[in-house]
């Protein structure tokens, strides 16, 4: 009854056909990235960073803003300077270890319907990052693995990111306690810890993944790119206090399921809050292989109404299977995206009327 309610809800507030025909390009502004963006880091060496899936910003008046970037294959993530037009990378963070960090408060979630079960402890399989002063959050995205069918504890993790003054080091906390939160939220909790991808010729799934992820005030949003129903995607929302509560207990608050009508089997894909209070949502294929625009939303909070503001259009050459990863404002009407499958990023620079 909960899940018919919800996305009847999100079916309510139905997509208006001429605004979300319009089609966004970069701004003609060549955005560089300095040398040191790393990837997946081994023993022996670091790989450049390709599979880029998060980026959040400090605001700054003026001058450079302190960022925060993470890629998929690495167990942590990287602080970054943007100044102007130019990129630089910063000081690596370790967030996962080699093992699970003894400081994590909750308890660990336990295999749930992955094909393979429990895969071993490795990367965060981080997903997405986000600023509410003065800390930086960045979550795994605490689902099955999309090829491999198995879940790792490392990719069950959030994180609390403190900097020091100079952007060199950050205090870490982390906690289990998101997992709490998406197993029990309405609607979509039935959907944890389950494959994501069908097998050949299986039908398909809509095990929980996060992909997005904000904080405004005392609230966090995590974005999920699947389970979508019926056109529909989801934000989960819980107070972040007691998800960093000391402690093994479980989560001490009810998470709140807020429905996005987003399109037929369009995810979240990043999320990134505005100085109002409203979110802007990067949307995208639910599942590999799907024929679905990235797309620019407007959420409004806590109702979850969305307004369509444009499609990506497709990166062309070399970095045609460029995807859409992560989004931070830089301004009025301005957002920076940066992309999964390119070198660095490929950060591009687009200008977008938001009402």
């Amino acid at each position: 009854m909960i899940r018919r309610s919800l996305v009847a809800a999100a079916s309510a507030l139905a997509l208006s056909g001429p605004a979300w025909a319009q089609v966004l390009h970069p701004v003609d502004r060549t955005y560089t990235v300095a040398e040191g963006l790393a990837g997946e880091i081994t023993k022996h060496r670091s790989k450049p960073a390709e599979d880029i899936s998060g980026i959040a910003c400090a605001p700054a008046e003026a001058g450079p803003r302190t960022c925060m970037v993470v890629d998929d294959e690495a167990a942590g993530a990287q602080f970054a300077t943007l100044q102007g037009t130019t990129l630089t990378p910063g000081a690596v963070i370790d967030i996962v270890g080699r093992k699970p960090p003894k400081s994590a408060v909750g308890a660990p979630p336990v295999t749930g319907e992955c094909t393979l079960g429990q895969g071993a402890y490795r990367e965060m399989d981080g997903e997405a990052v986000a600023y509410a002063a003065p800390d930086f959050y960045v979550t795994g995205s605490h689902g099955c693995s999309r090829r491999g069918r198995e879940f790792k504890l490392s990719t069950g993790l959030l994180a609390r990111l403190r900097p020091n003054p100079d952007g060199t080091e950050a205090r870490v906390e982390t906690t289990y306690r998101l997992n709490d939160a998406l197993r029990t939220a309405d609607t979509v909790g039935a959907y944890a810890l389950k494959d994501l991808e069908p097998r050949e010729g299986g039908k398909p799934l809509s095990g929980l993944n996060v992909e997005g992820l904000a904080v405004i005030g005392d609230t966090l949003y995590a974005g999920l790119r699947a389970p979508v129903l019926d056109g529909t995607a989801f934000l989960v929302s819980v107070p972040v206090a007691p998800l960093f509560a000391p402690g093994d207990a479980p989560l001490a608050a009810k998470p709140v399921t807020i429905p996005l009508a987003l399109g037929a089997d369009a995810g979240i894909r990043d999320l990134t809050a505005l100085p109002d209070g409203r979110l802007l949502v990067l949307s995208g294929p639910t599942r590999n292989g799907l024929s679905v625009p990235y797309g620019l939303f407007l959420a409004d909070l806590p109702s979850g109404r969305v307004t369509p503001l444009g499609t990506l259009a497709p990166l062309e050459g070399d970095e045609a299977r460029g995807k859409p990863e992560g989004i931070v404002r830089l301004g009025r009407g301005r957002v920076l995206v940066v992309f999964d499958s390119v070198l660095n990023g490929g950060p591009r620079e687009y200008a977008v009327a938001i009402p």
